[in-house]
């Protein structure tokens, strides 16, 4: 991104966020968006081996502290009646595991149609249907997400997807250039697909079912994912319990669980606790079972803070350990 582009972006970065509020460009155009930031230290009792799986490794070079301005993003929301759309720019501060540091990021683009009657096709790059815990840390009840070895819930891709949504169903269905690689290239060996089925039964009850599928650009073997979740608002409390099943070949399969509870002490501060485990089902796998407890305050709509404490498991590998304290304010 050129350097008028990227001082452009910052400047209207930093006018949005003193006004504190979305701004409405005109009837058509909007923006939202975040800023998130964290100060954090890591304490690991494991020892890197050349025996140990790179997860295990990573997990043993995890020891230090950082502050970092983690992520800022601009969203431009766009609606044109029956046709709408999203644009997103994405700073990340920190590296999110590609290599994308201090950089803006088209992080996704859609267009979609308004098909009525709860029915809408979209087309672009926009964010998959899995998982519980949110992709933006804006919608995230702690600081870390809840598997440490493998990340088997997919981030942003390219395709088209058809969606319907009422009050009591929610459906869809995406064809994909590939369910795992956002790059937006066409390969005439890859492709991918997913599909959900979502229901609200009752009142704060939701229970969610989703099926990914990629071909791994031709590979002998497809990537396969199941994803359950559901959550229940009830009062001042939200349980969730999330199960993941996934398949990307030979040494790369396992389950991933969470089990998650947010209690809403006050109107504005709250508390979370969370148990997760990553299990890799083949021989020589490694299990990483997680808890954390996460206290929050909100200032007001805009301004929260929160603090989490996690402890990593990796059996007889040993321990990680760490504390974070971050702070978001969206707009």
């Amino acid at each position: 991104m050129n350097k008028l582009l990227k001082t452009t972006l910052a400047v209207l970065l930093l006018a949005t966020t003193a006004l504190q509020a979305q701004i409405e460009i005109n009837d058509n155009i909007s923006v939202t968006g975040f800023v998130d930031m964290s100060v954090s230290k890591t304490d690991s009792e494991m020892t890197r081996s050349t025996s140990n799986s790179a997860a295990v490794n990573n997990a043993a070079d995890a020891d230090g502290s950082s502050g970092n301005l983690d992520q800022a993003e601009i969203d431009f929301i766009l609606n044109f009646d029956k046709i709408s759309g999203q644009v997103d720019l994405n700073y990340l501060g920190a590296n999110d595991g590609e290599g994308k540091i201090g950089e803006f990021d088209l992080e996704q683009a859609f267009i979609r149609y308004d098909l009525g009657d709860g029915g809408d096709v979209e087309a672009g790059k926009f964010l998959s249907y899995m998982g519980f815990e949110t992709f933006e840390p804006t919608g995230l009840y702690q600081y870390s997400y809840a598997y440490d070895i493998r990340n088997a819930i997919p981030g942003h891709h390219s395709g088209v997807r058809y969606n319907y949504n009422d009050d009591f169903l929610s459906l869809g269905l995406s064809l994909l250039d590939s369910v795992y690689r956002p790059d937006g290239g066409i390969q005439d060996s890859g492709h991918g697909v997913e599909a959900k089925i979502a229901i609200k039964p009752i009142e704060g009850l939701t229970i969610f079912l989703g099926f990914a599928q990629d071909s791994q650009d031709g590979a002998a073997e497809d990537s396969d994912l199941i994803n359950f979740w559901t959550s229940y608002e009830t009062g001042n409390i939200t349980w969730a319990l999330e199960l993941n099943e996934y398949d990307f070949g030979a040494m790369n399969s396992g389950s991933q669980f969470l089990v998650m509870a947010n209690l809403g002490l006050t109107d504005r501060t709250g508390l979370t606790f969370r148990v997760s485990e990553d299990a890799q089902d083949f021989k020589g796998g490694d299990t990483a079972t997680k808890f954390t407890v996460s206290p929050n305050f909100s200032v007001n709509d805009n301004l929260g803070f929160l603090f989490e404490l996690s402890q990593t498991d990796y059996g007889s590998e040993g321990t990680v350990t760490s504390a974070a304290f971050e702070t978001i304010f969206t707009f």
